[in-house]
C-alpha cells in the first residue's frame, strides 16, 4: 500500500537526505511494521506550548553536558553485569509522552557502575525527548491522485542535537473512518500511500521510535483523495422482450467520489455501436426494433469527472411471429392401456398435447407439454376411442390447435376356457372331448379354440376351430393323454386351460421292423439291432425274442431281453443265415418282424511255423517258411519283419509277396537279428509266427561319420565320430587330404594336419582299420584354411574426463570386429571393456586422476583373431568435488552466527548467504576454512546459507540451504540503578543449553567427517 520515496523523487521540505538502508543499493528492501502497530487507535496529540519549549531546552542542555562528559574520558563499563529490565508500565491516556518517565527505574545500591547509571539516564532522557518531538511533528500530504498520495515529514531533531548510539525509525499511521493502522515503518522521511479510494477522506499521523522506545503520535493531517470517473458497470439485463421493443435494466455503478449524473446506452444492430439515449434512471425501453433480429447493448456511467468504462456486451434477439398450426399427431402403436403418438418437429419449439375421453365427458385436457416429438398415453381403457389435438409454442408465442384426430385402444386377450372333459365312451384308439367358453372375452368375441394332446412326446395340435367340442382319433392303445385348450380373439390367444388326463385301453404290441446289421459280418459273429414297434399295445414291453435259422432249416433262440441290439455268435465262416425278432408285453407276443438274411465272412489264415534263416555273408541272409492254413480264403501275400532288439515296436518290414522265401541284405556285421512272418488273405492278416534269431559274422569297420574341421591359416584340425567296429577293435584311422595321406597314432578320432597353404580348399576323407582290414571311406568333405589374421590397429586416446576415457583407432578392414581390454593400476590382468565393429569406444565409470592401460586387437570371421597391440596409457582428469551437506548455523551472540560445514580433501569453499526478506544468495566468504562467523545480523530476521566446494578450478554443486531465525532483540526499558546481583537461574539454564547445542553441532560435524567415505 505504501512505499518510501526514492532519492531522485520529492524529498522532505527541509532538504534532508533519503533513507539509509542496511543492504547495498542493488538489494531490494522492505520495511518492517511492528506487530503492536498493525491496528491501533490514534495516540493523543500534544500541543507545543511555552512549557514544552522550556522542557525541550532543558533536555537539550542535559544531552550536551553528557556528550561533553563522555568526550572527557568517562566511558561505560561494558564488562559490568546487565540486570534484567522490568516491564515498562503504560501511562493512562498519555502513552509515555509529556516528558514523564516510566515507573520502572534503576535503584542505587551495591554493585552498580557508572556506566549503568549513565545508560539509565540516557533511556529516560531519550524517552522524554521522543515524546516531545513526536508531538510537534505533523506530516504533510502532497501530490495526490485518486488512488495515491505522497506523505512527507521533517527530521525531528535539530541540527545541533543527536541521540547517542540510536537510529530513529518513523511509523506512519493511516486513519480511515476513525480506525488507524500502520502502513509504513522505516528510516525514510517520505512515503507514497497507494490503494486509496477516490473521494474518501483520510488522516495520517507520525510516531518516532528510537530502538525499542516509542514516542507519542503527532497531530493528524487530514486529506481527501480526488474523485474519479465511475467504475465499470455490470452488463445490462433483459427484463422484457417483444417483437419490436426490449426493456433493459442495469445495477447502479460505483461513483468513485462524484455522484453519477446520467448513463450512456449504446446499441449495435450489425453496423457498429450507436448511442441511443442518455437516461438518468437505471432502465430504458428500446422501441422501433425489427422482429427476430440480433442486437448488442452496452452501458456506461458518467459523473463530473468523466465517463467510466463500458460494461460487457448484452446480446439479445427480438421476438418473432407465433408458429402456425402443426399437423395432427399420428398413431405409432396401440396397446390395450396405452397409445403411442408422434408428430413432426419443424424447429426449436415445444408442444402441448390434449386428449378428450368422450365416455367421461370432461372435454380436452392437457396430457403432455415439452420439446419431445413422441409421447405414450398410459392408463387408458381397452377397446375405447380417444380424441387428440396438438399445439406448438416458441419464444414468439403459442400457435393454433391442430385438426382433431381419434384413435382406439386395442382389446385384451381373453381368459382361459374351461378344462376339457371326455364325452361318451373311451376307445383304444379314439375319444371325444368338450369344454366351456372363457369367463372373460377381453372386450372382443372369441374367434377360435385350439385343442392340444400330449401322449408323452409333447403337446401336439389335435383341433382348431370355432366349436367347443372335438373328436380325437388315431391314438395309441393303453396310453395316457393330457388335453388342454385355449381360445383366441382379435387381441391374441389366451392362456392354456388346466390339463385333463384321459387313458386309452391296452392291446398286443405291433410288429417290429426287420432287424439290421449293426456292423459288418464276421467269420463267427454278426452284430444285429432293431427298432421298437410303432405301437406297444398300451402296455410296457416285457422282452424281445431274436431267432436265427441256417440253410439246413435249424432254428435257435439267439437273444431274449429288453435290449434292442445284440451280437449273434457261434456262427460258421462263409455260411448264409436268417434272423427275425418278436416283441412281447403283458397281453402277449406280437407278430414276428420280416427276416434279415446275411452271410458270414471268411477268417484270416493261421500263424505259420517259425521261419528258417541261413547266413550267406556278414551283410546278407536267406529266410524261408511254410505256408499255413488259409481258413476259407486264398492267401494273398506273406509279410516278413526283422528287428535287432526283439521289441514289438522295433520290428520293420523287409519283405511282402506270395513266395515262401526271401533274401535280406544290408545287414550289419556281428549283429543279432530276429525274424517273424505272417500270412494275409481277404479276411485280414493272420497271427505272427514264432521268432527266429540269427547272428552275422565279423567284418571290417564301417565308414566314419560327422567329419568336421577347425582351421587356421596353415593347419586343419579334423574330428569325426567313431564308426561301428563290426566285432573287432579299431586300431587306427587313415586320413587323406587331397593327394596326401596321414595315419593316426591309435584309435583317436582326430588328426591335426599342418603345413598347409592359407586360404585354400582341400578334399578330406577318413577310413578306419581293424584286424580284418581297412573299412569303408567316409563321405568326401571340403575344408578350407583361413586367411592370415589381421594386424592390430593403432590405438590412441581421443578425449578424457574425470570418469571416462574415449579411445579411437584406424580400421580399414571390412567386417572386422575389434576387442579393447583395459588394466587398472592395481589390477594384474587385462579385462575386456569393448567388443564391436565401431572405430571408437567410450570407457565409463572410471576413477578420477587415475592412469589406465589399454590394448586392442582385430578379428575377422574367416581369418580369426589377430595379435594384441602394444599397451597405451591414458589418465582421467580431476573430478569436481561432491555436493556438501547443508551447513550448520548456530548463534554465538544476539547479532553473530557461526556457519560450519563438512571438509573435502584439497578443496576451497565458497559461502553464500541471504539475510532478511532478501531471497538472493550473495558471496560472503571464499577460502579453505570450514567455518565462518556472520556478524551484524538484523534482529528478528532470517539468515540463509549455502556452500559449495572448489577443487582444481572446478566447482561442485551447491548444498541445500540452511536457515536460522535471529531472535528479536528485547526492548530496553528505563530502569533505576540498582546493585548487581547473581545471574538468574533461568538465564544460567539458557546459557548452558546454548553451550550444549554448540557442542552437539561440533561433535556432529566431526562424526560426519569421520564416517563419510572418502571419494
Amino acid at each position: 500500500m505504501t512505499e518510501p520515496e526514492s532519492e531522485n523523487g520529492k524529498g522532505p521540505t527541509n532538504g534532508a537526505a533519503g533513507p539509509q538502508h542496511y543492504y547495498s543499493a542493488s538489494y531490494p528492501h522492505y520495511h518492517h511494521v511492528p506487530p503492536h502497530m498493525q491496528h491501533s487507535p490514534p495516540p493523543p496529540v500534544y500541543q507545543k506550548d511555552e512549557r514544552t519549549q522550556r522542557q525541550y531546552s532543558k533536555l537539550k542542555q542535559k544531552l550536551e553536558r553528557k556528550h561533553n562528559s563522555r568526550n572527557n574520558g568517562i566511558e561505560i563499563n561494558s564488562g559490568a553485569s546487565t540486570p534484567s529490565l522490568s516491564p515498562r508500565k503504560d501511562l493512562n491516556g498519555v502513552g509515555g509522552g509529556s516528558g514523564g518517565a516510566s515507573s520502572g527505574a534503576w535503584s542505587e545500591g551495591e554493585g552498580s557502575s557508572a556506566g549503568a547509571s549513565i545508560q539509565g539516564d540516557d533511556d529516560n532522557d531519550t524517552q522524554a525527548l521522543l515524546d516531545l518531538i513526536s508531538a510537534t511533528r505533523t506530516p504533510q500530504v502532497s501530490d495526490m491522485t485518486p488512488t495515491s498520495a505522497l506523505v512527507q515529514w521533517n527530521s525531528p531533531l535539530p541540527e545541533d542535537v543527536t541521540l547517542p548510539n540510536v537510529e530513529l525509525t518513523y511509523d506512519l499511521l493511516l486513519g480511515d473512518r476513525g480506525r488507524y493502522k500502520a502502513i509504513y515503518s522505516g528510516p525514510s522521511l517520505s512515503c507514497r500511500v497507494r490503494d486509496l479510494r477516490p473521494g474518501c477522506e483520510y488522516s495520517v499521523c507520525l510516531q518516532i521510535r528510537a530502538g525499542e522506545l516509542t514516542g507519542a503520535a503527532s497531530e493528524a493531517a487530514t486529506f481527501r483523495a480526488p474523485a474519479a470517473p465511475p467504475e465499470r458497470m455490470a452488463p445490462a439485463r433483459i427484463t422484457q422482450r417483444a417483437r419490436t421493443s426490449i426493456l433493459l435494466r442495469w445495477p447502479s455503478a460505483v461513483d468513485n467520489g462524484a455522484k453519477v449524473t446520467h448513463y450512456v446506452l449504446e446499441m449495435d444492430s450489425g453496423e457498429g455501436f450507436v448511442e441511443i439515449t442518455r437516461p438518468r434512471t437505471r432502465q430504458h425501453t428500446v422501441n422501433n426494433l425489427l422482429p427476430q433480429t440480433r442486437y448488442r447493448f452496452r452501458v456506461a456511467a458518467i459523473n463530473e469527472c468523466g465517463r467510466g468504462e463500458w460494461s460487457e456486451e448484452t446480446v439479445v434477439w427480438t421476438a418473432g411471429s407465433p408458429p402456425p398450426a402443426p399437423p395432427p399427431p399420428e398413431l405409432l402403436s396401440a396397446q390395450s392401456t396405452s397409445l403411442t403418438l408422434t408428430w413432426q418437429r419443424r424447429s426449436d419449439e415445444e408442444f402441448t398435447l390434449q386428449m378428450d375421453d368422450t365416455a367421461r365427458g370432461h372435454g380436452f385436457l392437457p396430457v403432455y407439454s415439452g420439446p419431445d416429438d413422441i409421447y405414450v398415453c398410459e392408463g387408458l381403457r381397452r377397446a375405447t376411442d380417444y380424441r387428440f389435438r396438438l399445439r406448438c409454442e416458441t419464444t414468439d408465442g403459442q400457435g393454433p390447435w391442430s385438426i382433431e384426430v381419434s384413435y382406439r385402444t386395442s382389446p385384451e386377450r381373453p381368459g382361459p376356457p374351461g378344462r376339457p372333459f371326455a364325452r361318451g365312451k373311451i376307445h383304444s384308439r379314439a375319444f371325444r372331448l368338450r369344454w366351456d367358453p372363457p369367463a372373460e372375452d377381453g372386450g372382443a368375441a372369441v374367434e377360435s379354440y385350439t385343442l392340444e394332446l400330449d401322449g408323452g412326446e409333447g403337446f401336439d395340435c389335435a383341433y382348431r376351430g370355432p366349436e367347443r367340442e372335438a373328436h380325437c382319433d388315431r391314438l395309441l392303445p393303453g396310453t395316457a393323454y393330457r388335453a388342454r385348450v385355449r381360445c383366441a380373439n382379435a387381441a391374441g390367444e389366451s392362456e392354456w386351460s388346466a390339463s385333463e388326463t384321459i387313458a386309452t385301453e391296452a392291446t398286443c404290441p405291433g410288429a417290429c421292423a426287420a432287424p439290421e446289421p449293426a456292423g459288418p459280418a464276421r467269420a463267427t459273429l454278426l452284430p444285429v439291432r432293431w427298432r421298437a414297434p410303432a405301437c406297444e399295445g398300451g402296455s410296457p414291453l416285457t422282452e424281445y425274442r431274436l431267432e436265427v435259422a441256417d440253410d439246413d432249416g435249424g432254428v435257435r433262440l439267439a437273444h431274449s431281453g429288453l435290449e434292442t441290439e445284440c451280437t449273434v455268435r457261434e456262427l460258421l465262416p462263409g455260411r448264409e443265415y436268417r434272423a427275425w425278432v418278436t416283441a412281447c408285453n403283458r397281453v402277449g407276443p406280437g407278430p414276428p418282424s420280416p427276416s434279415l438274411r446275411f452271410t458270414t465272412a471268411p477268417a484270416p489264415p493261421d500263424a505259420p511255423d517259425a521261419p528258417s534263416v541261413r547266413i550267406e555273408s556278414p551283410r546278407s541272409a536267406l529266410v524261408e517258411w511254410t505256408a499255413p492254413t488259409d481258413n476259407g480264403a486264398p492267401i494273398l501275400h506273406f509279410r516278413v519283419e526283422m528287428s535287432a532288439t526283439n521289441v514289438d515296436d522295433a520290428y520293420s518290414e523287409v519283405y511282402r509277396g506270395a513266395e515262401t522265401c526271401c533274401h535280406v541284405g544290408k545287414l550289419v556285421p556281428f549283429t543279432p537279428y530276429f525274424f517273424r512272418v505272417c500270412a494275409t488273405n481277404s479276411a485280414g492278416r493272420g497271427a505272427w509266427s514264432a521268432i527266429r534269431d540269427a547272428l552275422t559274422p565279423r567284418a571290417a569297420p564301417a565308414a566314419p561319420a560327422a567329419l568336421r574341421h577347425e582351421s587356421t591359416a596353415d593347419s586343419l584340425h579334423l574330428t569325426w565320430r567313431s564308426p561301428a567296429s563290426h566285432g573287432a577293435d579299431i586300431l587306427k584311422y587313415r586320413v587323406e587330404v587331397d593327394d596326401m595321406a596321414f595315419e593316426t597314432d591309435g584309435p583317436t578320432a582326430e588328426r591335426l594336419v599342418e603345413g598347409l597353404s592359407p586360404d585354400t580348399v582341400y578334399r578330406v576323407r577318413v577310413a578306419a582299420f581293424n584286424e580284418l582290414g581297412l573299412g569303408a571311406w567316409s563321405e568326401e568333405a571340403r575344408a578350407s584354411t583361413r586367411p592370415r589374421p589381421p594386424a592390430p590397429p593403432v590405438l590412441r586416446c581421443a578425449q578424457t574426463a574425470h570418469n571416462y576415457i574415449r579411445l579411437e583407432w584406424d580400421g580399414r578392414m571390412e567386417g572386422a570386429v575389434y576387442c579393447v581390454e583395459m588394466r587398472a593400476p592395481e589390477a594384474k590382468e587385462f579385462r575386456p571393456v569393448y567388443r564391436g565393429s565401431a572405430r571408437s569406444c567410450k570407457v565409463k565409470k572410471l576413477r578420477e586422476a587415475t592412469t589406465y592401460t589399454f590394448r586392442i586387437r582385430a578379428s575377422e570371421e574367416r581369418a580369426g583373431r589377430g595379435a594384441w597391440s602394444g599397451p597405451v596409457s591414458a589418465s582421467t582428469a580431476q573430478a569436481p568435488p561432491p555436493a556438501l551437506r547443508p551447513p550448520a548455523l548456530a548463534l554465538t551472540s544476539p547479532r553473530t552466527a557461526l556457519v560450519a560445514w563438512d571438509a573435502v580433501d584439497d578443496a576451497e569453499y565458497v559461502l553464500q548467504c541471504t539475510r532478511g526478506k532478501d531471497t538472493v544468495f550473495k558471496d560472503t566468504y571464499s577460502g579453505s576454512a570450514t567455518s565462518f562467523v556472520l556478524e551484524e545480523l538484523e534482529a528478528g530476521s532470517e539468515v540463509g546459507a549455502r556452500v559449495c566446494a572448489v577443487r582444481g578450478g572446478l566447482a561442485g554443486a551447491w548444498s541445500a540451504a540452511a536457515r536460522l531465525a535471529v531472535p528479536a532483540a528485547a526492548a530496553p526499558r528505563a530502569r533505576r540503578p540498582r546493585p548487581a546481583r547473581a545471574l538468574h537461574p533461568r538465564h544460567a539454564a539458557l546459557l548452558m543449553a546454548a553451550g550444549f547445542l554448540l557442542l552437539a553441532v561440533l561433535v556432529a560435524v566431526l562424526v560426519q567427517r569421520l564416517v563419510e567415505p572418502r571419494p
